[in-house]
């Protein structure tokens, strides 16, 4: 396999690798943002992918390349946890769609990849199974327990979390998965974000939790981002249409997730209508920002060429 310059050569490749982790960091806590794709849009994904599932065999490299991306995500998380999270409790719907819009603007780079691709049946089976996934996942979480507590945690959670970790990093590795929906599956999203907040530090069982989710987290990332670069560097159209799909998806499967049925059914009719139009409002505003990176990152392209 080719080995990738993971070098940065300018200021400015340090600062989007640092958007790149704001976004993942910030797509743990806020449903429809997708880290994932800000990379590919940032044209980042590919070395991304390759300095996670290479960090041992060249170390020096790959380390030096994620600190930036590390760094982004540590202040995409706490500002999640903080203003994102006051936001999201203050105007849930209308955070949401400013969100949504953020990702349906990484569309036209995403299907940039499968464009000119022939359809048959193996290419839209492979769609139809990636908009599925985020939709299945989101019936799941109809079912699932969501009051799960902190308070009593014995050793079978600490198991629990270290799986709930492995399967997180991989909603961070590939566009459209939600962690947030994630976590609503297994019932931990509102415990684990409150437990952040009551006195942390002072409770060893708790700090352990987010211990054991990093190590989960850690793990696999090294072992998904392996199967990522490899699936990249031998069926990179097939999985692009996988992620297509996953992206459509995840969009359909944030509208109908349990936080905005939770939404609609409060709403009285005055509430629907502001909601609706200032929600539709930040959504195209999300879109925008997003199609604009697009469009940069295009230009870029054909400057080069």
């Amino acid at each position: 396999m080719e080995e990738l310059d993971l070098k940065y050569k300018n200021v400015k490749e340090i600062l989007i690798s640092i958007v790149v982790g704001f976004s993942i960091g910030l797509s743990v806590i806020v449903p429809g943002i997708s880290g994932s794709s800000i990379a590919i849009i940032l044209k980042a994904y590919d070395k991304l992918m390759y300095s996670f599932s290479n960090i041992f065999k060249r170390f020096k490299a790959c380390v030096l390349f994620l600190l930036p991306i590390l760094a982004g995500i540590v202040v995409g998380f706490g500002l999640g946890l903080v203003l994102v999270k006051l936001l999201l409790e203050a105007f849930p719907f209308i955070t949401i769609c400013f969100f949504v819009g953020l990702m349906i603007g990484t569309y036209p780079i995403l299907f940039g990849e499968i464009k000119g691709e022939s359809l048959n049946a193996k290419k839209t089976g492979l769609f139809s199974l990636g908009v599925l996934i985020p939709l299945i996942f989101t019936a799941i979480s109809f079912f699932a327990v969501t009051d799960n507590s902190l308070d009593t945690i014995g050793l079978g959670h600490y198991v629990l979390f270290l799986i709930i970790g492995i399967l997180i990093s991989l909603t961070q590795l590939i566009p459209g998965l939600s962690a947030t929906v994630l976590l609503m599956i297994f019932g931990y999203y509102t415990a684990l974000m409150d437990g952040i907040g009551r006195e942390l530090l002072s409770n060893f069982r708790l700090i352990l939790v987010y211990v054991v989710l990093l190590v989960g987290f850690a793990i696999g990332t090294i072992i998904f981002s392996k199967i990522i670069n490899k699936l990249l560097n031998t069926v990179r159209k097939s999985f692009f249409f996988v992620i297509c799909g996953l992206s459509v998806g995840s969009v359909l499967a944030v509208f109908l997730g349990n936080d905005c049925m939770a939404i609609y059914s409060s709403w009285t009719s005055s509430a629907m209508l502001t909601d609706i139009l200032l929600g539709t409002a930040l959504l195209l505003v999300g879109f925008a920002l997003s199609f604009a990176l697009y469009l940069v990152s295009k230009k870029k392209d054909k400057s080069q060429n």
